[in-house]
């Protein structure tokens, strides 16, 4: 009994349906992928984050942290799925990103991390009527399949800087998380039948190395190029091994421009191998390689509390990493963020609206609002 609901606990966590009213487009598979990027840089549709010290694309970065910080984010996420006629709300609340940094002289920064590298928090109800006893005892039946955990991205990194010109990094990443599965059968009238419900914990762990570059020839543009390479990701269920897959290899470049005084315009592309995961299931999982790019502005805005209030947008687009019925799933953002100093530039608050728009080929669509708040403090 006890093999037949670890297989069911990966059919549900693997699957790649959308079912019921609260299926989502953006969490099949192993889950949604936040991409480690802070509400700065969420901003600029994450065309900065290869350039930001608090969002964990890029080790380099780090170097250009300039003190000691303690980074917090919390972004829940309010999507609608439309499938037909049919549709369904509901609200994710995530807390995609932790930083610490920590200068070590003058030309060494350490930084330790954690981020949501898959956030699979989901619900799905299927009604149907069910046949008990006799040919035609027949009775409604609701089955509901629950998910909750993520898989996160813990990284502890170091970069190098002698002058803003070159700046080097490198990290190393420990992956680890577990998804919550609960199944019910629930019956509309207890005093005949008795519902039924069964729990079970999928648990994840994997290794992966990271190296970032900056180059600054000139004051007014800046390249940089990062990657990541992935050893296995392993799924457990107790002490029962569930499977093993490498890890997907990640790669990105970006540029940015500063001529233009008080604005800088950004630009990034990344490569992200999700169809390594494809490996954990037996039962085919839909998993696909996908680009990111991302394009955005930062720029000095109005003086608030005689702060000057930095004003961000962008424009992002990118193939999520599990598909629905053999399609790939595309997602389309427009982004808008604003980040004010605090406390004499001790801190301060970040703040980002993304629109999400999530297509797979069909007549099943999902819109989503992600609202990122971040506190950045200076000790």
């Amino acid at each position: 009994m006890r093999n037949a609901f670890v297989a069911a606990t990966i059919s549900v966590v693997l699957s790649a349906s959308v079912a019921g009213g609260q299926g989502a487009l953006s969490t099949q598979g192993l889950g949604y992928p936040s991409g480690g990027l802070s509400a700065r840089a969420e901003g600029t549709g994450g065309a900065l984050g290869d350039f930001d010290a608090l969002s964990l694309t890029s080790p380099a970065s780090l170097a250009a942290a300039g003190s000691a910080a303690l980074y917090f984010q919390y972004s829940p996420e309010f999507r609608k799925v439309t499938a037909g006629s049919g549709n369904a709300s509901t609200t994710t609340a995530r807390f995609p990103v932790v930083v610490g940094i920590l200068p070590m002289g003058s030309s060494w920064t350490a930084g330790l991390s954690a981020a949501s590298f898959l956030d699979r928090s989901t619900e799905t109800n299927l009604t149907r009527v069910q046949v008990v006893g006799a040919p035609t005892d027949t009775v409604t039946l609701t089955e509901r399949n629950r998910v909750l955990g993520a898989i996160n991205d813990i990284r502890l990194a170091l970069a190098w800087s002698k002058s803003p010109v070159v700046r080097i990094g490198v990290g190393a990443h420990v992956f680890a998380g577990s998804n919550r599965i609960t199944f019910s059968q629930l019956f509309p009238d207890s005093s005949r039948y008795i519902s039924t419900s069964q729990a079970g914990r999928i648990s994840y762990a994997g290794f992966a190395a990271s190296v970032g570059l900056e180059v600054h020839p000139s004051r007014v543009i800046g390249f940089a190029v990062s990657g990541r390479k992935g050893g296995d990701l392993r799924a457990e269920s107790g002490d029962t091994a569930l499977g093993r897959a490498p890890l997907p290899d990640h790669y990105s470049a970006s540029v940015t421009y500063e001529g233009i005084p008080g604005a800088a315009i950004s630009a990034r592309v990344a490569h992200d191998s999700w169809s390594s995961l494809s490996a954990l299931s037996s039962s085919g999982i839909q998993a696909f390689d996908g680009w990111d790019a991302g394009v955005g502005v930062e720029a000095a805005g109005p003086r608030l509390l005689q702060r000057i209030v930095t004003v961000r947008v962008g424009g992002r687009s990118r193939t999520l990493p599990f598909g629905v019925n053999g399609e790939k799933v595309k997602e389309n953002t427009l982004a808008a963020g604003f980040g004010l100093p605090l406390a004499r530039d001790r801190s301060s608050f970040e703040f980002a609206l993304q629109r999400a728009s999530r297509t797979a080929g069909s007549d099943i669509k999902e819109r989503g609002f992600i609202l990122s708040f971040g506190l950045r403090v200076s000790p």
